[in-house]
């Protein structure tokens, strides 16, 4: 496999350097026009410019408003199928957070103490937790998905990647209404409304968005038959805009209010396992198991659930302003932000009628950042752009374990984590000739954490000690970069080749009942990949091949503490990715758009120690784990699109399709066998028609529409001497179904 990537990257530079060869002169600098009916110019902010997706030297799918409607899903998980080597899911037992793995690298973490692998940028903000990644997203311009290490120019934690979300800003000019209303199965009831009023016209321009998410949810209650799972969430933008000149700024306030039902855990726990040898000892079950509640592997998988409802309330503030000057010799942008979010959440944690595991859960979080860029051209063919960014935030948890099982025994955790970074960035373009470019970025980043922890117990009525409080601070500075040299062979067909360095913060457990820091991890990729248009722009097919070292690999793991276990975050492992990933997109005729992705990912450790099965009693017992699979990296991922529009009774109508294909991944470190996700088939289906002055539309929709019922993620709770705590386990949706009414004018 290795040779065939050495051969693949040889090739791409092969039909680069013979296609410009074939050349009698020099690429213009400006690419065509598109051509009337072929694929048209897409526009992205993947180096912090405006750029036509086909001559940026990275691997990016863009996905506009449109797009973005036809996957009829409110969050990030509308990007599954979609774009290579992206997963997305929900956290087990954390409805809100997203477990986002781009080439194989990702986090999967419920707690706000770990930072993200992928990045997630809102506006041009960093959102620094995966806590609130699952928000509901609306009044969406467009997203970009960048994939690979990105640090140069969006910072540290994006080692995997960015998804790069844009929102629709106000209208100086033009007053216009938009909006539209869902019904579904399963009590689906959405709404969004936007208006855009120029309040000064040409000069300042307001835009004020509206949504509502209801949905009763998928599970149901084995003890009194209800949904579970339910969501009730409200959320508004308001956003104004002003433009002067060469000057433009842009405040936006954004407000959410949920009011959910708990995560919904279903149990795949296991019972004992009794021993009919003398000198075998048998092995206790886990606690959380209950016969006939518990699910089994070898069961059709049931949204039957024996849990109680719980609940799961948010709030989130945020607010943004957005500055742009151009001084002439230089354009200045400015990046303000602050947000903050509270979280309230109840969960049964075992998922049945029986009182065993319960947690409350309080988290607070908030964070301001600030960057300042500036962009300069020191010669006629020379390009720098320069910044500094501050990131200051604080994550708080108040944790009640309510371990029922054991009589009226409680854990009680506090977590407090001041996070302070600073960073200065640099990148260069050099355009050495019309056609050929070189690029080299620099980013230096200083980064300290202070973490304070607290554990009590409390049983039957009574605590059994005081708080046992930990604090320690911990600091890290760290380089990546960028290294490119992009090539433009004809207007149509564009290659590249990079080599870049990212990293991920280390830190703290917030778990654990011993406070020590982890280290960062480091990622060195080389890219090379080759972006072409044919017959008249008909045709697009972008191609890229990557190897990918992975080092100071961060895991959670169980530690030893006087032989107990406890959970930790170690760096304990060194992986290599390498990957090829392929999207195609096709207009054979005018009106019918074909489209596909594919990637291929072969990943694997090449250092990891760790506590295969979770039954070790000491530190020693510790093996070797090369053998495992890394999370969320499947190895197959491909997906095919269908769009179809022609004129029918005096308007148009539109018929989509889509299908994606994942092959099986692993969501569990250990690679226990309740983490693990078969291959999946998915089908989505949509047909429109809107009347001729497109001011209305109507559509009817489905997902899912096999009905594939599986696991989506999963996760072993270990524990030391026993078969382990817990399986827990989230399900994908069913079949959903529904109709949208849309308006704009």
């Amino acid at each position: 496999m290795r040779t065939q990537f050495k051969l693949l990257f040889a090739g791409l530079s092969v039909v680069a350097l013979a296609a410009g060869q074939a050349q009698a002169q020099e690429a213009p600098a400006e690419p065509e026009a598109a051509r009337s009916g072929g694929i048209g110019e897409i526009v992205v902010t993947a180096q912090k410019k405006a750029e036509n997706l086909q001559t940026v030297p990275i691997a990016v799918t863009a996905l506009n408003s449109a797009a973005l409607d036809r996957t009829i899903s409110p969050d990030l998980k509308a990007l599954n199928g979609s774009v290579p080597s992206l997963v997305v899911t929900s956290v087990v037992n954390s409805g809100l957070v997203a477990a986002v793995s781009i080439r194989g690298i990702g986090v999967q973490e419920a707690d706000g103490f770990l930072d993200p692998a992928v990045g997630t940028v809102v506006d041009g903000v960093y959102q620094g937790s995966n806590t609130t990644a699952l928000l509901d997203l609306f009044d969406i311009e467009q997203i970009e998905v960048l994939r690979g290490p990105q640090g140069t120019i969006f910072g540290a934690n994006t080692i995997g990647g960015v998804i790069n979300v844009t929102t629709k800003k106000p209208d100086v000019d033009d007053f216009a209404v938009a909006g539209k209303v869902t019904v579904g199965n399963y009590g689906r009831a959405d709404a969004m409304a936007a208006v855009n009023v120029p309040l000064i016209e040409g000069a300042l321009g307001m835009r004020l968005t509206a949504m509502h998410k209801g949905v009763d949810g998928f599970y149901r209650s084995t003890a009194d038959g209800r949904r579970l799972g339910g969501q009730n969430v409200n959320a508004g933008r308001l956003a104004f805009r002003y433009e002067s000149g060469d000057f433009d700024a842009t405040l936006t306030t954004e407000l959410a209010r949920g009011r959910n039902d708990g995560p919904v855990v279903v149990n795949y726990s296991t019972p004992g396992i009794v021993s009919t040898d003398p000198d075998v000892p048998s092995i206790p079950g886990m606690p959380t198991y209950v016969e006939g509640e518990s699910h089994s592997l070898n069961d059709p998988i049931s949204f039957r659930v024996g849990g109680k409802k719980g609940y799961s309330d948010f709030n989130v503030f945020g607010t943004t302003l957005a500055m742009n000057y151009d001084a002439g010799p230089v354009q200045l942008t400015s990046i303000t932000n602050y947000r903050k979010f509270k979280l309230d959440e109840y969960t049964d944690q075992d998922g049945t009628t029986q009182e065993i595991f319960d947690t409350r859960r309080v988290t607070k979080n908030w964070q301001f950042s600030q960057e300042l860029r500036g962009t300069v051209n020191p010669t006629d063919n020379t390009e720098l752009l320069f910044g500094a960014y501050y990131l200051t935030k604080n994550y708080k948890l108040d944790q009640d374990g309510m371990y029922l099982f054991a009589g009226d025994y409680r854990g009680l955790l506090l977590n407090d984590q001041d996070d302070k970074s600073i960073a200065l960035f640099a990148q260069g373009y050099i355009n050495v000739t019309d056609a050929l470019k070189l690029t080299a970025g620099v980013r230096w980043t200083d980064q300290k954490k202070t973490m304070a922890i607290a554990n009590r117990s409390y049983i039957f009525g009574d605590y059994t000690g005081p708080w046992v409080p930990q604090k320690a601070s911990a600091s890290w500075s760290h380089w990546g970069w960028r290294l490119g040299l992009d090539y433009r062979i004809t207007n149509d067909h564009f290659f590249y080749v990079s080599y870049v360095r990212g990293a991920h913060s280390g830190g703290f457990s917030g778990r654990t009942v011993v406070l020590e820091p982890y280290g960062p991890e480091k990622v060195d990729t080389i890219e090379a990949g080759i972006k072409t248009s044919w017959f008249d722009r008909r045709l697009q097919f972008n191609l890229s091949a990557f190897t990918t070292t992975y080092n100071d690999l961060q895991v959670d793991t169980l530690s030893y503490l006087d032989n107990v276990s406890i959970s930790t975050i170690v760096n304990a492992g060194k992986a290599k990715i390498d990957g090829i990933e392929a999207e195609l997109t096709l207009v054979p005729i005018d009106g019918l758009t074909l489209s596909g992705n594919l990637s291929y990912l072969d990943a694997r450790y090449k250092e990891f120690m760790c506590d295969a099965d979770g039954q070790a009693a000491l530190p020693e017992d510790f093996v070797d784990c090369t053998h495992l699979k890394l999370r969320n990296a499947p190895k197959l991922q491909t997906g095919a699109r269908a769009t179809y529009e022609f004129a029918l009774a005096g308007g148009k109508a539109t018929l989509f399709g889509g299908w994606s294909h994942t092959s099986v991944r692993h969501t569990d470190t250990r690679n226990a066998l309740v983490g693990r996700v078969p291959k999946l088939d998915l089908f989505d289906a949509s047909v429109k028609w809107e009347p001729e002055d497109g001011r209305w539309n109507v559509s009817l929709w489905g997902k899912n529409l096999s009905n594939e019922k599986y696991r989506a993620s999963g996760y072993f709770a270990a524990q030391a001497g026993t078969a382990g705590f817990e399986n827990f386990v989230v399900l994908g949706a069913p079949r959903e179904w529904g109709v949208t009414f849309g308006f704009e004018f």
